[in-house]
């Protein structure tokens, strides 16, 4: 359970409960933050507290005015103005005139009628402005005085708020959107950061190849990937190690062998040319012939080895140079053509016009054709053909021989054709073959080349 709790998932489900719970837990939450400081507030409309405060102030001023004279009461409305600085006040005599007004803009009639009066009276009625209408003095003979109010100045606060509570709540849902949003993409930047780290793990790799191990950051899903991907680059460490020492055993072993095997062979062959003079009878040479042969055989099948597993270990010196293909080739060409002559093999060598200028190691070079015409020698003799053609950007060698599934009593292991696909590979090329039974056509093609 605990370890659950620490997942990805259990803190995504934390993410959308949160969402979920967002709309139907702000808006009380809203309500709360909005009201309740308006209803904790004692006087919020100073100076005018609120409509039974305001009226009842107002009465008593009025009563205040009895036997006033003209000039007591408008003093007295000025110093009223002068506390209610938002109020509209005017004063109506017992004669029904107006005769004072302060901070009233409404337009007033100067002789007051009683409909006129009853009407004022009804228009007003909790309406906007809050009216307040008072007798001077205790009997009605001396007139009365009004004040008017706009309502927002003794409204409660609450009524004040409620009146902008759609504008406070959408600014508050947004901040809480705001708020989810924000943490919605610190969880998925943190989330997306620590893959970024794992994938640039991988892309930096070191001089082996293996990618370097990582910081495990939480226990959570992507704390054991972490782990996982640490132990996959011990154990691709290890199994380099057990690689590299086994590359190193086999190639010793290799070595020794081909040396061991090198000096019973140079001692037969020693002792075959010790007895070929006494060897009088046909069917004897020819017995004789043979061992040669698989005496060369053998001692080529060893350096075919050995070259093998230098290239595949790296170990093989290789030396680059400009070298001008068609003069190597015409020199390989002649070199050869003892031997293809004597398998009565046509040789048509066809180089290129211009000078063709390869960036390759001489002895390398050397080394596949010595291979590919002895497997033209080898397996395809019979074709009695052998084409060499050079061009810019290609080097093609081709038989009419059997192909490559046709049967051949000297038949071997392909170790030949695998130096040469090896060689052509670390030199920059690329080797292409196409054989049927009417003949074999190998290509060695530069790395610029458009085929």
């Amino acid at each position: 359970m605990k370890k659950w709790i620490k997942s990805l998932q259990a803190k995504y489900l934390l993410l959308i409960l949160f969402a979920v719970l967002m709309i139907p837990i702000s808006v009380p939450l809203i309500s709360m933050i909005v009201y309740l400081p308006g209803i904790a507030i004692e006087n919020p409309n100073e100076p005018y507290g609120d409509f039974d405060t305001f009226e009842q102030r107002w009465h008593q001023e009025a009563d205040a005015l009895n036997g006033a004279t003209r000039e007591q009461i408008s003093s007295r409305l000025h110093k009223l103005h002068s506390e209610f600085p938002a109020a509209a006040m005017f004063w109506v005599n017992a004669q029904g005139e107006t005769s004072e007004t302060v901070n009233y803009d409404g337009s007033l009639p100067k002789q007051w009628s009683s409909a006129y009066t009853i009407q004022f009276m009804k228009s007003n009625y909790d309406n906007n402005p809050f009216t307040v209408v008072a007798f001077i003095g205790e009997t009605e003979d001396q007139g009365f005085m009004v004040v008017q109010l706009d309502r927002k100045f003794i409204d409660p606060p609450i009524t004040n708020l409620s009146e902008r509570y759609d504008y406070i709540f959408f600014v508050a849902f947004g901040c809480i959107m705001i708020v989810f949003i924000f943490l919605s993409w610190v969880f998925f930047k943190k989330f997306h950061k620590r893959l970024m780290r794992l994938q640039e793990a991988m892309e930096l790799r070191k001089e082996t190849g293996i990618p370097l191990p990582v910081k495990k950051s939480y226990d959570d899903e992507i704390g054991q990937l972490e782990a996982s991907f640490n132990r996959m680059v011990h154990e691709l460490e290890e199994s380099r190690q057990r690689e590299q020492q086994e590359e190193k055993i086999r190639r010793e072993l290799i070595a020794n062998l081909s040396h061991d095997l090198r000096t019973p062979l140079t001692t037969i062959r020693a002792s075959m040319n010790g007895i070929s003079p006494e060897v009088s009878s046909e069917h004897g040479k020819e017995k004789l012939q043979s061992v040669h042969n698989k005496i060369d055989y053998v001692s080529n099948l060893i350096d075919n080895l050995l070259s093998f597993t230098l290239l595949s270990g790296k170990k093989y010196p290789y030396h680059p140079e400009q070298l001008e293909m068609n003069r190597f080739m015409r020199e390989t060409a002649a070199h050869w053509y003892p031997v293809l002559e004597g398998k009565q093999i046509d040789v048509d060598l066809q180089t290129a016009e211009m000078p063709v200028y390869w960036e390759v190691d001489p002895k390398w070079m050397e080394r596949v054709w010595d291979n590919l015409l002895q497997n033209l020698v080898r397996y395809a003799s019979l074709g009695g053909y052998a084409g060499i053609f050079v061009s810019e950007h290609m080097i093609t060698l081709q038989d009419h021989g059997p192909g490559m599934k046709g049967q051949s009593t000297q038949k071997g292991a392909g170790i030949g054709l695998s130096i040469v696909d090896l060689m052509v590979r670390e030199m920059g090329m690329r080797l292409r073959i196409s054989s049927t039974h009417e003949g074999t056509r190998i290509d060695i093609i530069t790395k610029d080349a458009q085929v």
